[in-house]
């Protein structure tokens, strides 16, 4: 569909230049005057929106981005507008601190910088673009639409009204009802495709995306991971003293994704620290799956982009995006990188000054998806010109994109935050020594050992399902290359001579297919490589990959399907060997099938079906759950030794304990304690920090996730003096030393 025809379609409505800079102006005081006022949920709703939304559509309208769709345009806008707070964010930080001023992040500085440079963006968009500014469509539907779209309108509140019912009396059953009705959904889709209207597609697919983040963003309290404590517990250093340093070289400090850009949402919108953290990062990666549908649906059509963002929401790195803050946010800007660059609709200028703004956005959000991002383009970029040698194919990286990378990875990281460029060397060289142990089983991770098989056969039937539908999605990916790869090799190299399949609506570029070659060979590296797969994680690798791999999956489905149909002809009738493909229902089938079961399995419900409580957000039990989820009374404990023990004293914890301390208590000198857990010693001197599973279930965590029974460990705490009991959590103490009571 052209763009004329899209914008006829949601029947646009056209405001005029001077327009445009009355109804900015006038949103921006109204605004203003709702912060001030502090006007509870109107300013957290306005604010969130100013922010996320209004500098990404000015800088758009001074690009004059006219010819990209309306879904393009809001992923842009939103995208654009992180990055441009995350750097004024920063340059206001470094410039007030030089100057002497020591809270540029208090609210009454952001809000009078964040207008005066909006109102600047608003003079050059009137002085520079004339035309008419679309606002916002007619959202009237005829009744086939509102037919398809009654059933995902109401996922967002199936998804919240489902975790409020889970937290508060334990039952599930709404959130097992949502998980069912997506592939319900899906599958209906698939099967009156014909009917289904194509501007419904990008709605579809993000109310199905914020539905799946919010119910694992609102599950507990407290915010639930692994990495994600300390990340909190930076964010709240940067809130606590109004402003970020880089002093102190800690990896983390190097990712403004938690530090700076948060804390300038908490400025404006004044919302408990905790629970904006728990649901930012949600609200903002809601728009990936956007990103993979505008970048698959060039190749593969609405329909299967559609299937394609549904197999991406799939994938468990996706719903536990809450627990990955920083690597799902540099993840993002990768995505939007490679939606830029492979772009038609923009032009060449603008493709270089977007895809810079999101690489920088990258490098700032997270080093280790900074490291993995610039390997993929730094051999694109040599495949391109080894294969430009020989062949005549447009590129789309140059050596100037290259070194720019290059450059402002050394600069950010060796410079600014150097812990993050020494741990970037230092899990190089790790890898290469690990080499040694590239068949030692041991020591890869669990989930490359659970992609391997290992046991899979001693494990209950929800294993073995998740296993089989795990290895057919690869296969599929794989299936999928190798399609591409092989109409690549029937004809000469040249893009002009490349024969589109029947199932293409676009022919696939060199350079994305050298990158998704790329993103394969990451993959198989991850397993292959022992260190790889536990210093980084298999499956944070396999999502990064994801982005460029995820149209495959799609492909794939349609080559399987399609031999399945020639082979059945051929059967059949003997004949018709040749050129027959399946319809797009037959087609659908055999993606729905391994679509299905493998969200089924992420999502957790396979599982529960057959009793087994895996899932954290079905249930309030089981390894996961015990691992992870923050309780209230662990909070409190937390934080009540935050405030009466004196910060240089030593305070252990069990695994994940000392992150509890960390995140609930803001105790950075929390400690795993390996002497008493592990190797049964006394501790001479500190504080013991017990949480739920401990008081509530009798057992501790160790280092390598092993659970010990408490009755073993009681003639050490005889020597302690209880200081601290919530009964959900407990405290000891062995010296009066540190205690200020």
């Amino acid at each position: 569909m052209t763009n004329e025809a899209y914008l006829r379609a949601l029947k646009i409505l056209k405001f005029g230049a001077n327009t445009r800079v009355v109804l900015v102006i006038s949103s921006l005081l109204l605004i203003d005057l709702v912060i001030l006022l502090d006007i509870s949920y109107v300013r957290q709703i306005t604010g969130f929106i100013f922010l996320t939304f209004l500098p990404g559509l000015l800088i758009l309208r001074i690009l004059k981005l006219d010819k990209i769709e309306q879904t393009e345009t809001i992923v842009l806008s939103v995208g654009l507008s992180v990055s441009f707070l995350m750097f004024f964010g920063l340059l206001l930080n470094n410039s007030a601190i030089y100057f002497g001023y020591e809270t540029p992040l208090a609210t009454a500085p952001l809000l009078i910088l964040i207008n005066v440079l909006l109102i600047t963006l608003l003079v050059i968009v009137h002085t520079i673009d004339t035309t008419p500014v679309f606002a916002l469509p007619n959202l009237n539907l005829n009744t086939s639409e509102k037919a398809f779209f009654i059933v995902p309108v109401v996922f967002p509140a199936l998804s919240i009204f489902g975790t409020h019912l889970m937290n508060i009396e334990n039952n599930n059953i709404i959130l097992i009802i949502f998980l069912l009705l997506i592939p319900i959904y899906v599958a209906s889709v698939c099967f009156f495709n014909n009917k289904f209207p194509k501007r419904l597609y990008p709605v579809v697919i993000f109310l199905i995306s914020i539905s799946l983040l919010m119910m694992a963003s609102l599950r507990s309290n407290h915010i639930v991971g692994i990495d994600t404590h300390k990340e909190y517990y930076y964010f709240l250093t940067s809130l606590d003293y109004l402003h970020w340093s880089a002093s102190g070289h800690y990896t983390l400090n190097a990712c403004l994704s938690i530090s700076i850009l948060p804390s300038i949402y908490q400025s404006i919108l004044n919302i408990p620290p905790e629970f904006l953290f728990k649901i930012f990062y949600s609200l903002l990666f809601s728009i990936a799956p956007l990103i993979i549908y505008v970048l698959s649906k060039k190749y593969v059509g609405d329909f299967y982009g559609f299937l394609t963002s549904v197999y991406f929401m799939s994938i468990s790195n996706f719903s536990g995006t809450p627990a990955q803050a920083r690597t799902n946010t540099a993840i993002l800007f990768f995505a939007l990188a490679m939606m830029v660059l492979f772009n038609d609709k923009i032009d060449l200028q603008n493709k270089r000054i977007l895809f810079i703004v999101f690489i920088v956005s990258c490098v700032v959000s997270h080093y280790s998806t900074t490291y993995i991002s610039f390997f993929i383009m730094l051999i694109t970029f040599i495949s391109e010109e080894i294969l430009s040698k020989k062949y005549a194919f447009k590129k789309y990286l140059s050596s100037t994109n290259v070194l720019l990378f290059f450059v402002l990875i050394v600069f950010w990281y060796s410079q600014v935050t150097e812990a993050a460029f020494d741990s970037g060397v230092g899990f190089i060289w790790n890898t290469f020594n690990s080499l040694n142990g590239l068949f030692v089983e041991e020591m890869r991770s669990s989930p490359a050992h659970a992609l391997l098989g290992e046991s899979i056969w001693e494990k209950g039937i929800p294993h073995k399902i998740e296993f089989v539908f795990t290895w057919l999605m690869f296969s599929f990916i794989g299936i999928g290359v190798l399609t591409l790869a092989r109409s690549y090799s029937n004809t000469p190299f040249p893009e002009l001579n490349f024969n589109i399949n029947s199932y293409l609506t676009n022919k696939f570029e060199v350079s994305y297919f050298i990158g998704a070659l790329i993103c394969l060979g990451l993959l198989i590296a991850t397993i292959a490589l022992p260190f790889v797969s536990v210093g980084y994680g298999m499956d944070r690798v396999f999502f990064h990959a994801t982005v460029l791999l995820s149209t495959f999956f799609t492909i794939g489905g349609i080559t399987v399907t399609t031999y399945l149909h020639k082979l059945t002809l051929y059967i059949k009738f003997k004949k018709h060997i040749g050129v027959e493909i399946a319809s797009h229902t037959q087609t659908s089938l055999i993606i729905l099938l391994v679509l299905i079961m493998y969200f089924l399995s992420t999502a957790g419900v396979t599982y529960q079906s057959f009793g087994v409580h895996r899932s954290i957000i079905l249930n309030s039990d089981g390894e996961q759950y015990d691992r992870i989820y923050v309780h209230d009374q662990e909070s409190c404990c937390a934080k009540w030794l935050g405030s009466n023990v004196d910060e240089n004293a030593r305070i252990y914890g069990d695994q994940y304990g000392d992150l509890r301390l960390i995140s609930q208590g803001g105790i950075r000198s929390a400690c795993y304690a390996k002497s008493l857990i592990e190797d049964k010693e006394d501790i001479e001197e500190g504080y013991i920090y017990i949480r739920y599973t401990g008081v509530v279930g009798k057992k501790l965590c160790d280092n390598n996730f092993i659970w010990h029974d408490m009755t073993d460990y009681l003639h050490f705490f005889i020597k302690y003096n209880k200081i601290y009991n919530n009964g959900g959590s407990e405290s000891y103490y062995k010296t009066r030393a540190n205690v200020r009571v």
